[in-house]
């Protein structure tokens, strides 16, 4: 859903906003003055594995928190006992022992992976690998700068350093640009309907990127929520800076030396993406507005009537009175429990909208508790600051809306709270939008910065707030969910956040355009999220701003069979978006699209609790998993989904063919075995129906027969394509898909392992690990492209073979040149031996 508000003409074109940011900075730094170089005039003190020393009235502190973490801090204030970040919740690492010196030009920390060197005059950080390879330097002419209370550093940037990852930005996935010119992005959560891929900022937030350099990562974290920018050699080839107009310099390096190593320390530091419940994997069914309930029913009998699975439909705005948060049109929806009652007995969650901008109007309970619980956010004179948000549109009883200070871990409370009677009605998961702050106040059509906020004690205001105030809202509401649903996994989707976000909503990256440059562009947007700590994100389907054409939506969709969140979502003034809504031909390419995610579930489901687990990304950059390949460092128009699957979606109107770059390896054509040889391009013929899938040799991929939605997966028979190597393993994860009970042990993690020769296959199935039994069913192995064999053995007692055997009876049959074995699965050890 957008801000938009023409009716009152107030809304700033994306040329204009960028105009008004531009103009901010210029002012800025004229307020800040005359610069000060960052020189360190004694040798330092040491503490334990820490660097020390005084800076004015502040304080720098440069310390190893682990091997491969070093922090960097500049305090001010010198208050180093107030630790301001809203991101990192972890900085206990496994005791180590750094050799720390100090001398007069310059200190070192050596670690048993890294060798710091900091220059004292002026302040100059060096971090060497163990061998002494330089990794990363401040550059040698231009000295950190302090600027009142901003500061900027100046990084060092070879021509063979390839950079990624803050967050939600637009532009190649690889942040040097074509032919090195770089990129210029500000951290500053702005709502940018209809964006492109040259607009910045936009919706999220996150001052964290990874160096790769021939094959050898590290990461650099700015743990600051002022505004902040980084220029990734725009100004200068050689030179990446960073700029915080206010607070701490605090700024992580994070060493790998693999890339998926980065990404993980830096999710130890700000948490992982908890495991989603399994319904939210499904497919999501999304516009603004479906009302009233007659049509919001419609829409979930079509699905059903036409056999398009669908776990979840949504409710934007309209749902409510006056767009007040909390409170149900009741002309539109007279009997919201038993609505919802009903669509869950379809099989169907209902997630609502959220907004963190309560009407100013006495009477209304979410009003009234506020003002008696001092939860709002104050202007400067004490006065509760209120806006217009869309309360201000409402036909009947307009009126402007006031903004819970989620600063206050009791007003994130009281806002948690407020949602029972939304869980008590039925309501699965929440939708936090609007939230970057999105006030419609010209000409940031934000809040002022000056609006005064009460973290917990310590008067800040937004300047400080703003970049976190979508990210806290979300906190309020995940946390909310999780004391009045103590069993039960939340579901929180959010549009504005900020690093360590992740910890409490999936992101969709907010007002698309419904074009195939919006296409491309949600590729390198969604693996730069990944990369960043993000692993619970997708675009809207199709496109929010404006109407697709069949053939857009069709290959948008395809393209979301991988992404992690998969809703398809569009705008008020355009015609109905649903899969049926092009003609028969789609409706029956986009059937099968779907029913390909519903197929393919137990294999996300996996990858997504390794990400709960590791902060891995489920869509990842093809460089994630091969570093070492040129080839793999800018490419973003493909992707992997997890270690083993290779995705080309189609992204070119009318395309005819499609080039599809193949790292080294084996590569085997999806559910169909062709064998491609890796570390080349090819070019593969495509029609309306293709979605080029290649899988990497040695892969076990799960599957499923299609069912309607995630409430009939279980007992369906697990199907395990296997696909061949001489040597590989992988893992299965399950849980119940919906309750907590897996971190008390109640789930089941089995290995999958196979040997080949030219004789044999041996395939081995471990027991399971955990507590958690799934129902009694079927397993199903299809061996890819092995059609020779003559007899199969399973623990030591032979297999009949099936000739005209029905699919699901027990025994083996070749079908398709691929071995299928059938059995009923086991939590004990199953050991297949195939002899050819």
């Amino acid at each position: 859903m957008s801000n938009r508000i023409s009716v009152n003409n107030t809304r700033l074109t994306a040329a204009c906003l960028v105009l008004f940011f531009g103009a901010m900075f210029s002012e800025l730094s004229q307020a800040e003055g005359i610069p000060t170089v960052l020189e360190l005039n004694t040798p330092a003190e040491i503490q334990g594995n820490q660097l020390r020393w005084s800076v004015g009235e502040g304080k720098l502190l440069v310390t190893a928190l682990s091997p491969e973490i070093i922090r960097v801090r500049l305090v001010p204030d010198g208050n180093e006992k107030y630790e301001p970040s809203f991101a990192v919740v972890n900085r206990q690492f496994p005791t180590h022992q750094a050799k720390v010196s100090s001398a007069d030009d310059r200190s070192t920390i050596q670690t048993s992976a890294l060798h710091v060197n900091v220059w004292h005059k002026p302040f100059r950080l060096e971090v060497r690998d163990r061998n002494g390879k330089l990794l990363h330097e401040d550059h040698r002419e231009r000295p950190t700068m302090q600027f009142g209370s901003a500061t900027k550093t100046f990084k060092h940037l070879p021509a063979s350093d390839q950079v990624y990852g803050f967050g939600e930005k637009t532009g190649r996935l690889n942040k040097r640009g074509m032919g090195l010119g770089g990129y210029h992005y500000t951290m500053w959560n702005s709502d940018t309907y209809g964006y492109d891929s040259s607009i910045d900022p936009i919706y999220v937030s996150v001052p964290f990127y990874m160096v790769l350099n021939s094959g050898k990562a590290y990461g650099l974290f700015v743990d600051n929520s002022h505004r902040s920018s980084f220029d990734i050699g725009r100004e200068h080839p050689e030179i990446l800076s960073i700029h915080v107009s206010g607070g701490e310099l605090d700024y992580y390096f994070i060493y790998g030396p693999h890339p998926k190593s980065v990404v993980t320390r830096y999710t130890e530091l700000t948490g992982k993406t908890p495991l989603p419940p399994m319904w939210s994997l499904g497919f999501h069914q999304s516009r603004w507005s479906y009302y009233p309930e007659s049509r919001f029913r419609l829409l979930a009998d079509t699905f059903r009537s036409k056999k398009i699975p669908a776990d979840t439909l949504w409710l934007d705005i309209d749902y409510l009175e006056g767009f007040t948060p909390f409170v149900w049109n009741r002309e539109y929806f007279p009997k919201p429990k038993k609505m919802i009652d009903d669509l869950r007995a379809q099989g169907f969650h209902v997630v609502s909208i959220v907004d963190p901008h309560p009407k100013k109007q006495p009477g209304y309970h979410v009003y009234d508790q506020g003002i008696a619980g001092n939860h709002f956010v104050k202007n400067p004179d004490g006065t509760v600051f209120e806006g217009p948000v869309w309360p201000s549109q409402a036909e009947k009883n307009p009126a402007n809306s006031v903004f819970p200070d989620f600063a206050r871990s009791d007003t994130r409370r009281w806002w948690g709270d407020l949602h029972r009677a939304l869980l008590d009605d039925g309501v699965a998961g929440i939708w936090n939008d609007m939230n970057e702050p999105a006030v419609w106040i010209p000409p940031a059509n934000t809040m002022p910065l000056d609006v005064q906020h009460d973290r917990d004690g310590v008067a800040t205001s937004q300047r400080e707030i703003h970049n976190v105030y979508g990210m806290l809202h979300t906190q309020a509401t995940f946390e909310g969910l999780s004391r009045l649903r103590p069993n039960d996994r939340p579901f929180v989707l959010t549009r504005a956040t900020f690093a360590g976000g992740q910890r409490y909503a999936a992101v969709w990256p907010g007002d698309n355009t419904a074009d195939w440059t919006s296409l491309r562009q949600s590729l390198p947007m969604l693996m730069g999220l990944g990369i960043s700590g993000f692993a619970f994100v997708g675009a809207d389907i199709g496109g929010f701003a404006g109407y697709p054409s069949g053939e857009l939506f069709t290959r948008w969709l395809q393209a979301a069979v991988f992404s992690p969140f998969m809703r398809a979502h569009t705008e008020k003034a355009t015609p109905d978006q649903e899969p049926w809504s092009f003609g028969a031909e789609f409706e029956a390419i986009n059937r099968r699209t779907i029913e390909l995610r519903y197929q393919l579930l137990p294999q996300i489901y996996q990858v997504m609790e390794e990400a709960s687990r590791t902060g891995l990304p489920a869509l990842r950059p093809l460089l994630l998993e091969f570093p070492d390949d040129p080839q793999t460092w800018s490419r973003d128009d493909q992707f992997m989904f997890g270690s083993d699957l290779l995705v080309a979606p189609v992204l070119q109107e009318s395309a005819t063919n499609r080039e599809i770059y193949l790292p080294a390896g084996q590569w085997f054509a999806f559910d169909q075995g062709r064998v491609e040889q890796g570390g080349k391009s090819i070019r593969e013929t495509v029609t309306l129906n293709s979605l080029p899938i290649f899988v990497r040799e040695g892969a076990f991929i799960f599957r499923q027969p299609v069912v309607q939605h995630t409430g009939e997966m279980s007992g369906q028979p697990l199907l395990v394509d296997v696909y061949p190597a001489n040597d590989s393993s992988r893992t299965f994860y399950q849980d119940d898909g919906q309750s907590l009970a897996y971190q008390q042990g109640k789930f089941s993690r089995r290995q999958f392992s196979q040997q080949r020769s030219d004789k044999s296959v041996r395939i081995r199935i471990g027991v399971s690990e955990g507590s958690f039994t799934p129902a009694s069913r079927l397993l199903q192995l299809r061996l890819i492209n092995l059609s020779d064999a003559k007899q199969v053995s399973v623990n030591g007692r032979k297999l009949n073979k099936l000739d005209r055997a029905s699919e699901n009876e027990v025994g083996w049959r070749i079908v398709d040149n691929h071995l299928v074995i059938t059995l009923k699965d086991s939590d004990s050890a199953i050991d297949i031996n195939v002899q050819r």
